[in-house]
């Protein structure tokens, strides 16, 4: 399972926990203080796409402490379906397409510097959450 098909399953798993406390989307972000967009972001698995890459949910640790809070499980258990996949992981996948160039490098090739500068930024923006 790759991270992306985790985050959907986390986002179902976000759900449940919502409508086991029986809160609508819009209150369960009111009372956390998280915006309803993350909630959704986290929901779907995925948040927009940019040039037809989309960017996967990156939440801090803040954000899923709050989300806990109001659908009555701990931080722990919260973060524990996290979608994201360890450094271990990361290591290992990095390391089997090191020899092959994936559809997505191929797409980055083909942009301009600016926007392979902003793709690179939102990159390292998305790892640093870690």
């Amino acid at each position: 399972m790759n991270e992306a098909e985790r985050w959907v399953e986390f986002g179902v798993y976000l759900r449940q926990q919502r409508d086991k406390v029986g809160l609508s989307r819009r209150e369960a972000a009111r009372r956390s203080k998280v915006p309803e967009s993350v909630w959704k972001d986290l929901e779907t698995g995925q948040k927009t796409s940019y040039g037809g890459v989309r960017v996967l949910p990156n939440p801090g640790a803040d954000v899923l402490a709050k989300m806990a809070n109001v659908l009555d499980v701990s931080p722990e258990e919260l973060t524990r379906h996290v979608g994201r996949t360890t450094s271990r992981a990361r290591s290992a996948a990095a390391a089997a397409s090191r020899n092959s160039t994936t559809p997505l490098v191929q797409k980055i090739a083909r942009l301009d510097d600016r926007d392979r500068r902003l793709v690179e930024n939102l990159v390292d923006q998305m790892l640093d959450g870690d």
